[in-house]
């Protein structure tokens, strides 16, 4: 995947849940068919464009906490990010 392609993804999930988004394993390796290094290559790339647009973002097994409640990123999840409230 290109950058704008990365940014245009990400723009659509923000589209769909602003304050929350959730990237999955199958969404990025079946759907997207990234190869592993492409993968890593992709979750550099979105935990940096989130974070600069204001989200604190978590990969798989990190816990958090999203509307009073503490969970984990599970692990069909590769990435879970919230936005930050000032």
């Amino acid at each position: 995947m290109t950058t704008q392609e990365i940014i245009n993804y990400l723009d659509e999930k923000i589209k769909n849940n602003p304050d929350k988004i959730v990237i999955t394993f199958y969404e990025i390796r079946v759907k997207q068919n990234l190869s592993e290094d492409e993968t890593d290559e992709f979750l550099k790339l979105c935990r940096t464009r989130l974070e600069d647009i204001g989200y604190r973002v978590y990969f798989t097994g990190a816990k958090y906490t999203y509307k009073g409640v503490k969970t984990e990123v599970q692990v069909n999840e590769l990435i879970v990010a919230l936005k930050e409230s000032n």
